[in-house]
């Protein structure tokens, strides 16, 4: 497929989406209109100024098609996108300023992930930055569930952390000193260390567990 046809075609596909145009125009730094009239073919030669922007928004997604997988170590990658995938809205994202609640800021984008995957998951975030590669690429979104989720130490929890705010960490439980060992993946540890934080002290630090991860490879 030539690079133009895969560019609408792809437009076309998300403005299927409710509210992406909008969300999708202000992520692009455009005019909702000049996007509307772009998908229609009313503009019959878009501006580069404004196919850049859209490109750039679209990201990997115009190269690549995304993945979704589970946690476990072995878990296969799968398409995610299906004949029964359904649309999860993104309204905060980890490591990218002030905390928030996870699904009430405003709408970011959405995505589409298969529908037995979204029933697993109460809400979904968005990962700004490398701290947890290569289990997560930055741009992943991760499927949270907060509501009856059984705690495993070792796994991967979305967190408030104390001047920081909403994060994805791996967390793994001390006993003998009765504290919560916070790590990021990346091996890179001078740029991520382990922090770590009293388990008695920290009640509301886990928000949830991480039940899927969503990315483009």
């Amino acid at each position: 497929m030539k690079f133009t046809e895969k560019f609408y075609e792809l437009l076309r596909e998300k403005n299927k989406e409710r509210g992406w145009q909008s969300a999708f125009a202000k992520r692009a730094g455009i005019s909702q209109s000049a996007l509307s009239k772009i998908i229609s073919g009313e503009t019959k030669a878009p501006e580069l100024a404004s196919v850049a922007a859209i490109v750039d928004a679209l990201g990997e997604e115009l190269f690549f098609s995304p993945t979704i997988r589970r946690t476990g170590i072995n878990s296969p990658e799968e398409p995610a996108e299906c004949d029964h995938s359904v649309t999860v809205g993104i309204y905060a994202a980890a490591g990218a300023g002030p905390a928030i609640d996870i699904d009430q800021g405003e709408l970011l984008y959405n995505i589409k992930v298969p529908a037995e995957y979204a029933a697993r998951s109460d809400c979904a975030l968005a990962i700004k930055g490398d701290s947890m590669c290569p289990t997560i690429k930055n741009g992943g979104v991760v499927g949270i569930q907060r509501e009856n989720f059984d705690f495993a130490s070792g796994e991967l929890y979305a967190v408030r952390l104390p001047y920081e705010g909403l994060a994805v960490k791996r967390i793994i439980v001390d006993a003998s000193k009765g504290e919560y060992v916070i790590r990021s993946d990346n091996p890179d540890k001078e740029r991520y260390p382990d922090m770590r934080l009293g388990i008695e002290e920290s009640p509301h630090l886990i928000l949830g567990r991480v039940v899927w991860i969503w990315q483009i490879l």
